[in-house]
């Protein structure tokens, strides 16, 4: 999956599709995270944010598909049928979803820049778990790819974190 992360935009596609972040701050690549995980692209390509930001939001309209509360994540659908999983930190199963809030359920339908779920990042970063956002694209098998945004900073709900080529 590692192989529609994009370096830059492909000469020729049909549609760009900008996909917001889920975050406030620092964008970081995916290659940079100690996940091996992350790194063989178990969970698709995409991209991270270092942030101290307790809130993840929604990056478009849709569907919740699963709430994982030991891993600090959930997936969603946009309408237009994109599949992502938003996950906070790595390594936190152990804190059995210790701060972690999410009145979510699967099937709810949620929007853009609604509040997906909260963390205590102070507290995590206590705990070791470091305060990165990661957002992976589940489904870019039908794209051309993933790239991601040349911002330093991103801002929640209002700068895009990545781009889909189709």
């Amino acid at each position: 999956m590692n192989d529609k992360l994009l370096f830059h935009a492909p000469e020729t596609f049909k549609k760009k599709i900008d996909i917001l972040s889920p975050v406030t701050g620092q964008l970081i690549a995916l290659s940079e995270l100690d996940d091996k995980l992350l790194n063989a692209g178990v969970f698709g390509p995409g991209a991270a944010v270092m942030t101290n930001s307790n809130t993840i939001v929604s990056p478009f309209d849709g569907t919740v598909t699963k709430v994982t509360p030991l891993d600090y994540a959930v997936e969603l659908q946009s309408t237009a049928g994109l599949k992502c999983r938003i996950k906070y930190g790595n390594n936190t199963h152990h804190l059995h979803s210790a701060q972690f809030q999410c009145s979510l359920h699967q099937g709810d339908k949620i929007s853009t820049k609604q509040a997906l779920f909260t963390v205590n990042a102070s507290w995590l970063k206590q705990q070791n778990v470091n305060n990165h956002c990661i957002m992976t694209v589940l489904n870019a098998t039908a794209l051309l790819g993933v790239l991601p945004t040349v911002r330093k900073y991103v801002e929640a709900g209002e700068d895009p974190l990545f781009s889909l080529y189709i």
